[in-house]
This record gives C-alpha cells, sequence and structure tokens, in this order.
C-alpha cells in the first residue's frame, strides 16, 4: 500500500514538474508553484519515514554472515608410555577398593610423574604411611583428599592435577611395589619439593631423606 502511494507521489511529482513552465506563465505566479513543490516534497519524505518506521524497504539490510571455515579440533595426546585404563585391583594385589586404588594411582602421578621408580614408591609410601597413622585418616581417599587451615594436604589437590594425570606403566609398577610390601620412606609422612622455600618443614619436622625432587619428613 505503501509503496502504491510512493508511486502516485512520484508520478504527482512527474507532473508538476512537466507542467512547471505553465504554471511559471500562469497568473498565480512562482508562489503557486514552490507551493506544489513543497507538498510533493513533503509527501515523500511522509512515505520515506513510514518505510523506515515499518521495516518496508527495497534495500535489502540483512547482510548473510560471513562464512568462515572451521577449525579442526586438536586431538588430545597422551604421553608416551601412558595406559588408557587403570590397572584393575585385582592386578594390584592389594585388595583394595577400586575407588581407593585409582586415586593412589592418580596421586603418585601427579607428585611423581617425572621422577625415577623409585620416586614414585617413596610418593606412595608417604600416602601409606599417613593410612596406617593414628594422625591421619584411615582410607586412601581421605588421605590425599584432606585439608585443613593451610588448605590440600597436596598440591595437585588444590590445582585440579590429580584429575588431569594419565597413569603410566611405571607408576603402576611403583604403586604395585608399594602395597605389596616395599617401603624406602624411612616411615615418611611428609615431603616437600627441593624449590619449595617454606621453612616449616626444616622447623617443624625431621627430615630423613632427600630423592630426586623431593625432601622427606617425619614428625
Amino acid at each position: 500500500m505503501r509503496r502504491c502511494c510512493r508511486g502516485a507521489a512520484l508520478a504527482l511529482g512527474g507532473v508538476l514538474m512537466t507542467s512547471l513552465p505553465s504554471l511559471n506563465s500562469c497568473s498565480l505566479g512562482s508562489l503557486t508553484v514552490y507551493a506544489a513543490e513543497d507538498a510533493l516534497t513533503e509527501e515523500l519524505e511522509t512515505a520515506f519515514q513510514e518505510d523506515v518506521l515499518t521495516g518496508e524497504s527495497n534495500v535489502e539490510t540483512d547482510i548473510p554472515a560471513e562464512e568462515t571455515a572451521n577449525e579442526p579440533a586438536m586431538e588430545e595426546t597422551e604421553p608416551a608410555g601412558t595406559v588408557t585404563e587403570l590397572a584393575p585391583v585385582s592386578e594390584s594385589g592389594s585388595g583394595l577398593e577400586d575407588q581407593e586404588y585409582q586415586i593412589l594411582l592418580k596421586i603418585v602421578e601427579a607428585e611423581a610423574g617425572g621422577e625415577d621408580l623409585t620416586g614414585r614408591i617413596l610418593v606412595a609410601n608417604v600416602v601409606m604411611n599417613r593410612v596406617r597413622s593414628d594422625r591421619f585418616p584411615n582410607t586412601i581417599t581421605e588421605v590425599v583428599y584432606q585439608r585443613s587451615g593451610r588448605g590440600a594436604q597436596f598440591s595437585p589437590v588444590s590445582d585440579g592435577r590429580i584429575d588431569r594425570v594419565g597413569i603410566s606403566a611405571e607408576t603402576v609398577e611403583a604403586v604395585s611395589r608399594a602395597l605389596g610390601g616395599e617401603d624406602v620412606s624411612a616411615g615418611a609422612l611428609y615431603f616437600r619439593s627441593v624449590n619449595s622455600r617454606s621453612g616449616w618443614f626444616d622447623h617443624s619436622l625431621n627430615r630423613v631423606l632427600e630423592y630426586g625432587n623431593h625432601i622427606f619428613y617425619t614428625l
């Protein structure tokens, strides 16, 4: 409907414009011509404003979204030497529940994944020493996730690394040997990185050994 009005307005404009010579020669003078031109301009502006308000336009304003090539998803690869499945409890020979066994594997991997077999056994020894101690909880899960006023007992629990590690075959062997009775920890209940600047360990505990990147302590 509005486009028809616009057409009529444009046609009227054409008629008025073609008839300007005769209007200029009539007795009304130039004032009549200007009034007709003003009426035409007002009509055109009104039609244009109505189109803007109602969204009717001959110009396509919707620009299609730019098409971009999708980047291929990065495949997550496991470090060399890792296994995709944790060793079943029956293979560990420990009699531990599956959850307990897997948490022990993960904390050893997270804390000592860069250590050799002995370094991994030492971390497993500390966890099991705490389980057997009256000063700590009596399950692996509770020991590993224990918190105090100073935060989590193990840093991989604090930063979430414990849930991101891939368990290596060497860690499986280290945990199996620790659960089988191999203890090289001299009864250690604590350990810290050799790069740690905390003085609490040396002030409050007894140093028993240093191996790899860790120093081990007892009460």
